[in-house]
Order: C-alpha cells, then structure tokens, then sequence
C-alpha cells in the first residue's frame, strides 16, 4: 500500500489530528482497552502496527515510561511520515503481510486495523508468530463483523479511506479464533463500540467531511482538519450522550474487538472442534469472554 500526500506534513496537521483523536471517544476507548492489555512492559521491546497514526503516538506516549523499547510498522510513507514528524523513532516500513523483521525481534506485539486490511489474514498472524519470542503476547484489534445500521449508513454516504481499501468487514468470533488457533492462545477479551458510539462517530466524520485517522488528502490538509477539529468540539455532548445511552442500552453488542493471546511455542495447524449447536469451543469460549468483559 502506497499514498502520497500532496504538501509534506507540517507541525499543525499534527497537531490538529491529535486534537480530534482527543474529541473522538471511539478512539480514546481503544487506546485505553488496547494499554490495558498490554500491562506491563518494563525493559521490553514493542511493536505497534497502528492504521491510525493518532493511536500509535498516544500509545508510545501511554507506555514510555514503562522502559520499553518501541518500534513502529507504517503501512505507507505518508503515515511514516506522520509518526517521523511526531518525534517516534525506529519507524519501519512495511508491506503487509509480510514484516520486515529478525525471528523473535518483539516480545509483544500490538496490532490495530491491520487484519482487516489483508487479503489472507493467516499469512499476517504467521509473520506476527515469527517475529515474536516464545510465550509471549499479542493485543489485537478488529472490527466485529455484522449487518448494522452504521455500516449501511457508512456505506450510503461513501465515508471510506480511498487510499486503504478493506479487504474483510471485520471478523466474527469464529473466523478470528480460526485465524489465530494455529499459533495463540487467546487469554482476555474486551469490547468497545457500541451502537450510539459508533453512530454518533460515523455522524461526526459525515459533518466534517472526511475520516481523521486516514491518510487521504483530506485528512492532511490544515484547512479541512481545522474544520473537522470543530466539528468535533460540537459533537462533544453528542458523544455525551451516545456514551449515556450505551451504558442504558448494555446489551447492545459491540463493534470493536481487542484481544490479547500468548504465543505458543510452536505454530501448528489445528483442527477445530464443533458443539451440537455448530459453534465451535472457541467462538462458545470467545462469546462469553466478551459477555464478561464488555463491562
């Protein structure tokens, strides 16, 4: 994946997008549940992979005074630019599935918006065992795959990243622990997003005109972030609100997903078994972590 941004990032773009990550209550929610997970990571080397440059800087700034060792994956010059330009060092550049990195490099591993983007998600989660020592953990995040209202609204309003095309909707638990048998053992799961969050997010980015955390031109220049930084602002008790109606309406399901799972020893090929009901163990096991968890 390649893009390129017509001017080169200037300071204020920077800032601008940080300040409508910090509006945004979608994304503050993954930076809290993905950090969470992660736990402690005192004299460790990290990697992040983050779609969203936005997250990848709060969540360097969230763990650097853990002493760990962190390293960046961009999927594009442009966002490597982005994370250049906001001080991160030891940024990489990186073509999925493949990653440009020794045998057990890491001995964790975040991963955010990245599987949905891959055309074989097996392949990715194998160059992620590779490159991660043994036992240790990786948090994932993706996109619960299901027919909603906002991603019919999303899809009629044609609010996509045209420089990022998603190649998979998201996962249901089945097809995520299906990906993940072979190599990890899942250990936590935690929800985020539910209905009114996601609305009201999808309503924001509608009004503002383009998507924040994408690398669209759009989304680099000055003058359409500083409208989109107010159109957040005003959306401020819309968020209010939808968070509100969220805690109301508990039972709602989520949108997002973010796991943490060891790494076993070995990368194995499993078979998975099947209860009566046609679910397997793991998607069984998977629904009730996240029925325990979304709290």
């Amino acid at each position: 994946m390649s893009d390129e941004s017509p001017k080169p990032i200037s300071p204020e773009t920077l800032q601008l997008r940080m300040k409508i990550f910090l509006r945004s209550p979608l994304r503050r929610k993954l930076l809290a549940r993905t950090m969470r997970l992660l736990d402690k990571i005192s004299g460790q080397q990290v990697l992040e992979m983050s779609a969203d440059d936005a997250v990848s800087v709060a969540m360097r700034n969230a763990g650097g005074g853990g002493g760990a060792v962190w390293s960046s994956l961009a999927v594009s010059e442009t966002q490597a630019e982005l994370l250049a330009e906001a001080g991160l060092d030891r940024i990489h550049l990186g073509q999925l599935p493949r990653l440009p990195f020794e045998e057990g490099a890491f001995d964790a591993i975040v991963a955010s918006g990245m599987l949905e983007y891959v055309e074989k998600p097996e392949e990715l989660m194998v160059e992620l065992h590779r490159a991660m020592r043994s036992k240790t953990r990786l948090i994932l995040h993706v996109r619960r795959k299901r027919r909603t209202l906002v991603g019919l609204f999303r899809k009629l309003s044609g609010l996509t990243d045209p420089t990022r095309p998603m190649v998979h909707p998201g996962f249901t638990p089945a097809e995520l622990f299906d990906v993940l048998k072979d190599g990890f053992d899942v250990q936590e799961t935690a929800g985020f997003g539910r209905f009114f969050t996601e609305f009201a997010n999808l309503l924001a980015e509608l009004f503002a005109g383009l998507i924040p955390s994408s690398c669209e031109p759009a989304a680099l220049d000055a003058r359409r972030l500083k409208r989109a930084a107010a159109v957040f602002a005003a959306f401020t008790p819309v968020f209010w609100l939808a968070e509100f109606l969220d805690a109301v309406f508990f039972f709602l399901p989520d949108h997002h997903m973010v796991l943490r799972a060891k790494r076993r020893m070995m990368w194995v090929p499993r078979v998975t078994p099947r209860l009566r009901d046609g679910r397997s163990i793991a998607e069984a096991a998977l629904g009730s972590k996240i029925g325990t968890a979304a709290g």
